[in-house]
């Protein structure tokens, strides 16, 4: 092996008898990147993902559901056998458990106006959301819509009434590659879990974006804070009498735009509505927040 200048540049050449073999010169290699955004490992942020789901109306009818507890025990739990009656999809034999709990309103499907601001016969509904309770698994076919179940987990208290939804396989992989939505969204953080009145990092929050706007699990959105509208004192102060007072009783205002307070993380979608999960936030999110592509 020795050095060499050839054409004017050094170069490293080693030699085999009377061969001098030209050493290729360090390059670049490009590759393309799986996600311009750093890979996730699920592990480490899947204890924040809710197990709930957000179905329509006619699902929510179809569902079979629990009519009576086997055996005199007050509460259902796991162990338990179960009743339950429905149309039961032939072939599937392991249920998921679920209480129906909030109804999501919106004035119509594209508007992704605040919720509650009119009354429900206004409103269209966009989803109603079912709470988690557990797993069960058919034991015996009693009849035709009726079936008896053993409940394998129960992660709350199960009662008559609770229905019953066929599992879902998880759409997620051990690593998560954020992606950013195929066109411009926006939309607004519509519920937190729980009672909670704001949410922060590692928290789960429900937005009125899902399938039907081409939202994807993976998908990155930001999170804004809604802008002021403040008066232009300097522009009224060049103003006459008549048109300052023009401007103040016809409201107008300057519009300043809100700026980015976190970044989610949407995990579970559905129609009109997605779960994402807060990935970093310097403030805490708040109801009516925007969500929009990044």
């Amino acid at each position: 092996m020795k050095l060499s200048i050839l054409g004017g540049t050094p170069r490293v050449l080693v030699q085999r008898g009377d061969r001098e073999v030209e050493m290729v010169s360090p390059q670049v290699r490009e590759e393309a990147l799986q996600s311009a955004i750093p890979a996730i490992p699920l592990e480490s942020i899947e204890n924040s993902f809710t197990k709930n789901r957000i179905i329509s109306a006619a699902q929510l009818d179809a569902a079979p559901y629990i009519v009576a507890n086997v055996g005199d025990n007050l509460t259902i739990g796991t162990g338990d056998e179960i009743f339950a009656r429905g149309s039961f999809l032939i072939g599937t034999t392991t249920f998921e458990i679920y209480r129906v709990g909030r109804t999501y309103y919106g004035e119509g499907l594209k508007k992704k106006r605040a919720f509650g601001l009119l009354s429900t016969t206004e409103e269209e509904v966009l989803g109603l959301e079912t709470e988690y309770l557990g797993f069960a698994s058919i034991v015996e076919n009693v009849a035709s819509d009726m079936r008896r179940l053993l409940v394998n987990n129960g992660a709350r208290e199960i009662r008559v009434g609770d229905r019953l939804l066929i599992r879902e396989e998880s759409s997620i992989n051990a690593t998560i590659f954020p992606t950013e939505p195929s066109s411009d969204l926006s939309g607004q953080i519509v519920a937190f879990l729980g009672e909670e009145s704001f949410a922060s990092q590692l928290d789960t929050v429900v937005i009125n974006l899902g399938n039907d706007d081409n939202l994807v699990v993976g998908d990155i959105l930001s999170i804004q804070k809604e802008g002021a509208r403040m008066t232009d004192e300097v522009e009224r102060a060049k103003m006459a009498f008549r048109e300052r007072m023009r401007t103040l009783f016809n409201q107008d205002r300057l519009t300043i735009p809100g700026n980015d307070v976190g970044t989610l993380l949407v995990y579970k979608t559905f129609d009109q509505l997605s779960y994402a999960v807060i990935l970093s936030s310097s403030e805490p999110a708040e109801l009516f927040n925007e969500v929009v592509s990044p």
